[in-house]
């Protein structure tokens, strides 16, 4: 196949805006959902569709030749995750580039979805697609695409309960984050939890005036400020109760594995365009920071009146939302009874506070003792020219926990992005090398996959 005819799919996909959170794209949700089960449907696959609670995922399957038992045991299966839902593309003034309208500059595609996640996505579809072509035997395949990753996996627990043994498979496969460098091949052996809330602050029955009910009426965006100022110390250490209570600590084999990736202050400021490092514990290195350690952030705040000119109030609302993400061992359920526990002891009596408990989704952790993740070393290597380094992942992939917990399988996270990708900004871009070695990569490691022995 010609890096054109792998390189079509993707730019067909791109070109349709299915931002998951905007009911606007709920037609181009569905396009993008139809897109795929026709590309499926053309390599051979049988498709379904399994009802989501906004937006239905994609499932496809294909039984190759089933191999009696042998010296390897029986054909293995494996489960391809990833989701055809983008983030929003505001804001658009900030693009160069049309976002829905792939554009390919100095070895890179630009456009929303590009790194997250439609062309890590079609790196596995590509991959499977050739490998068919001249080796149609040894694995199954199944994928399934979910359209809600980008508003926080809502489906995914009941999807999951429900059609198990659909899903069942030997392995699941995501490739959802980034190589520490566009040289040096990764794999990532933790994914951080989440927790996502919003809380929100009421002092009056509407706006007052400031001068006629200044020093008398409580100022609920003042409210707020306090009790957010209350949330973390001077150090950056998170002060709600038993906030640490279960933070599993990685071994020294992770730590020095972590450390060998090169992830130092002086790349994070320059990847994400900081002004300076804060917001986590100051006493800790950024591997800790970043990848080991618990964090929590204000996402969004708002209060009064914030249009052009002035306008003497007080506000009668102020509303937050706050994240945290979590590492192995934390449940997001108890962090947050934690947490809305300690915010009403923070709020003073008459105010009516709401508390709303939106995404989270729990934290993974590997096992990289699995012989599966020496085959996925060797298929790096062959396609990259260096072997891989581990790495974990700030961020969190709903599905990963979930699958890997229900059906008790080893995931092998395998991000062919980069940190300079602009992921959820202005701007995104995926490497068109790393797409193309992305291909090589998975078709050499499908290819060898039933050279594992599996019960």
């Amino acid at each position: 196949m010609t890096e054109q005819n792998l390189l079509g799919p993707l730019l067909h996909i791109l070109k349709i805006p299915s931002v998951s959170t905007q009911d606007k794209h709920l037609p181009e949700m569905k396009k993008a959902r139809d897109y795929l089960v026709n590309l499926f449907q053309s390599i051979g696959f049988k498709t379904k569709i399994l009802k989501g609670k906004r937006h239905d995922a994609v499932f496809a399957e294909l039984t190759t030749n089933n191999r009696p038992a042998g010296r390897h045991g029986r054909q293995p299966t494996t489960l391809i995750y990833g989701h055809y839902d983008v983030q929003p593309p505001d804001p658009m003034g900030e693009w160069k580039t049309p976002p829905f309208e792939p554009t390919i500059k100095q070895g890179k595609i630009y456009g929303r979805g590009t790194t997250d996640q439609k062309g890590q996505l079609m790196i596995h579809i590509m991959a499977v697609k050739k490998l068919l072509k001249s080796r149609p035997r040894g694995v199954n395949f199944k994928f399934i695409i979910e359209g809600e990753e980008e508003i926080g996996s809502v489906s995914v627990e009941e999807i999951v309960k429900k059609y198990k043994d659909l899903l069942k498979a030997d392995y699941l496969v995501v490739s959802d984050s980034q190589m520490p460098e566009e040289d040096q091949p990764s794999i990532d052996v933790s994914l951080r939890g989440l927790l996502y809330t919003e809380v929100k602050i009421q002092t009056a029955k509407h706006d007052l005036h400031s001068g006629q009910f200044g020093g008398a009426a409580e100022n609920p965006a003042n409210l707020l400020a306090h009790i957010i100022a209350k949330l973390k110390d001077e150090n950056g250490k998170i002060l709600i109760p038993n906030f640490y209570k279960n933070v599993m600590k990685p071994t020294k084999e992770e730590l020095k594995a972590y450390k060998s990736s090169g992830l130092t202050t002086s790349k994070v400021k320059k990847e994400g365009g900081l002004y300076l490092i804060g917001g986590g514990e100051s006493e800790l290195n950024m591997v800790d920071r970043m990848w080991t350690r618990p964090t929590l952030d204000i996402n969004g705040i708002w209060s009064g009146y914030t249009n052009e000119g002035a306008k003497t109030i007080i506000p009668a609302k102020a509303s937050a939302k706050i994240s945290m993400r979590l590492v192995p061992n934390q449940n997001p359920g108890k962090i947050f009874t934690n947490f809305e526990e300690y915010i009403k002891k923070l709020t003073p009596e008459g105010a009516k506070i709401t508390i709303k408990r939106h995404a989270d989704c729990l934290p993974y952790k590997a096992p990289t003792d699995d012989p599966v993740f020496s085959l996925i070393k060797q298929s790096l290597k062959k396609a990259f020219g260096k072997y891989p380094v581990f790495t974990a992942v700030g961020g969190s992939v709903g599905f990963v926990p979930i699958v890997a917990r229900e059906l008790n399988i080893p995931c092998i996270l395998v991000g062919f992005g980069l940190p300079t990708d602009n992921l959820h900004a202005p701007n995104e871009h995926f490497s068109l090398s790393n797409y193309y070695k992305g291909i090589e990569t998975m078709e050499d490691f499908y290819l060898n996959l039933d050279k594992i022995e599996v019960s």
